[in-house]
């Protein structure tokens, strides 16, 4: 029987897209409560619910698509057929939002922009965005947008905030990681020496050291012989912290005398690995390591027995960090904890 009911919510489906949307009455039998048509799609209706529900997202952004594909222009509200647009705006709240998750301008109707420059525009958006991962890449280090003056005049009218745009770019510190570090042969004495002072700190901090943590012009000499205070640290098996939401709040647009930002002084608001760690506290991580290969998903802090969540919290800081020391992404977990949430879990 649902066989059947599936059957049938796709062939209204399709009647829908191919025929009722292709009418040049938009509104056709809008308002006649006692049409087929009505009585089948619209949203205030019980089958029209049903039919509404059957759609996802994807399928909805991907009819705004084939839309303004037709139309050589990103479609008006009047332009779409009277069904879809109710569809589209009760999942996704006002036609500019849709737009936007669709990849459309919001520059609609005849008037508007056509779809060559739109893609156009996101070609040249694609090659933005690949500037500023080269360049994290090339600096070891998420780039300031005071970095890159020419990309953030470009990219100010597709983002507002720099963060928004490093998460665009796939810029993250995992990238940098991989894709910046190398070690250095035949390093001179002194540099040598210098890298030691840093180890002996950050065994002494229990990880690494953040700005302020570690002496200015040590760490300037380091960063110009290494390349960068990455791949310095890179050179005695460490890693730098990493902020949890690096340039958060920071306007590339016309705003950005309001930025506000510094250095990390401590490791409060940062992915670290943690040093010196004992017998017991490497049994609890593997213990905990064991849970995530079991059931495949990150750990969250209730399944796991107070005393050892209290002690290794008190160890790294954030259950986050926690489980960054056995290989899960922040992002990661995050996502498991939302999913959580939204279960009543």
């Amino acid at each position: 029987m649902k066989l059947d009911r599936g059957k049938e919510l796709e062939k209204l489906k399709r009647h829908l897209i191919e025929v009722l949307c292709r009418q040049p009455d938009k509104k056709y039998q809008m308002e006649n409560r006692n049409s087929p048509v009505w009585q089948h799609y619209a949203i205030a209706g019980k089958e029209g619910k049903l039919l509404y529900e059957s759609f996802s997202d994807a399928e909805l952004l991907q009819f705004l698509r084939d839309t303004a594909a037709a139309l050589n222009h990103t479609p008006a509200q009047k332009e779409v057929f009277w069904v879809m647009r109710e569809y589209i705006k009760r999942r996704f709240g006002k036609w500019p939002y849709a737009l936007r998750m669709a990849g459309l301008s919001t520059s609609a109707g005849k008037g508007g922009i056509s779809m060559n420059a739109q893609q156009a525009e996101e070609e040249r958006r694609k090659k933005l965005l690949e500037q500023v991962r080269e360049e994290a890449i090339r600096r070891g280090r998420i780039p300031h947008p005071k970095d890159m003056p020419q990309a953030c005049k470009d990219l100010k009218k597709h983002y507002k905030l720099w963060s928004e745009v490093l998460k665009a770019a796939g810029v993250s510190a995992q990238l940098l990681n991989e894709k910046s570090v190398y070690k250095i042969e035949d390093l001179e004495p002194e540099y040598v020496e210098m890298l030691e002072e840093v180890k002996t700190r950050a065994y002494e901090l229990g990880r690494s050291p953040a700005h302020g943590e570690i002496d200015l012009e040590l760490k300037r000499a380091l960063i110009a012989r290494c390349g960068s205070w990455r791949n310095a640290l890179f050179q005695i098996g460490l890693l730098p912290a990493a902020a949890k939401t690096p340039f958060q709040n920071i306007y590339i647009d016309y705003r950005k005398a309001e930025n506000r930002h510094g250095h990390t002084e401590g490791s409060g608001d940062c992915y670290f690995r943690v040093l010196n760690l004992s017998a017991e506290d490497k049994g609890l991580l593997a213990a905990l390591d064991a849970l995530y290969r079991k059931t495949g998903k990150p750990p969250l802090s209730e399944e796991v027995p107070k005393e050892i969540r209290v002690s290794l919290h008190k160890l790294c800081g954030s259950w986050a960090n926690v489980l960054y020391q056995i290989g899960i992404k922040p992002e990661d977990y995050y996502k498991t904890l939302k999913e959580a949430n939204a279960h009543g879990q």
